[in-house]
């Protein structure tokens, strides 16, 4: 298993070290902060965008991932790792995000949703032991993506647009359009069960 330049196990680049996952588990038990910091190059935008799938709120994602990083460097002397390190990563994230939508106060409108999220995300971890692309698949998604982004309904993709790219919220969408709430959350609904079809071969959404 070997991080080098070029592609590597992960179909990434940007990780320019030659080492085993039990030498930089080994380094960064050490207190190598420069390994440390490599790993968090490396996966700190891929998890963000793993967690933000599960919860659909940007600021908690980034929340969630940071206190993951940060765990990991406080307690990184006990650091105990038996499969990828990737593998691991995107675990620990999968634990956090199901935490937080279980222990998150809700009200009963949102139940439901909270519900289905959490069932999904039991289904892409039950799907796969490594939650990584290579580039190749990577711009597959994002070709699908954009694709299907261009073929949706003109108001449909003008509110997925202002949600997925400009992060608004539901109610910042409503006012900026002067539409109802439940007129956006129609749109996104329509916009995501969209996306998750043309996408289901790589997140195995069954």
């Amino acid at each position: 298993m070997v991080y080098s330049y070029g592609k590597n196990i992960y179909g990434l680049s940007d990780f320019q070290m030659e080492m085993s996952d039990k030498t930089l588990i080994r380094r960064i038990k050490n207190g190598n902060k420069a390994c440390f910091r490599k790993l968090f190059d490396l996966y700190y935008q891929r998890l963000l965008c793993y967690a933000n799938s599960y919860l659909d709120d940007p600021d908690a994602a980034e929340d969630i991932v940071q206190d993951m990083f940060i765990h990991l460097w406080e307690k990184r002397k006990d650091l105990v790792i038996f499969s990828t390190i990737s593998s691991y990563l995107f675990r620990a994230i999968h634990n956090r995000c199901i935490q937080y939508l279980r222990h998150q106060k809700v009200t009963l409108r949102y139940r439901e949703l909270q519900k289905f999220r959490i069932r999904e995300a039991e289904i892409l971890y039950n799907n796969g032991n490594d939650f990584s692309f290579s580039n190749q698949q990577m711009d597959e998604i994002q070709g699908i993506y954009t694709k299907t982004c261009d073929l949706l309904p003109d108001k449909t993709r003008e509110i997925f647009h202002l949600s997925r790219e400009e992060s608004k919220s539901n109610r910042e969408i409503a006012g900026i359009l002067g539409i109802e709430i439940k007129t956006v959350e129609y749109h996104m609904t329509k916009a995501l069960k969209t996306m998750r079809l043309a996408l289901k071969e790589y997140f195995m959404i069954l």
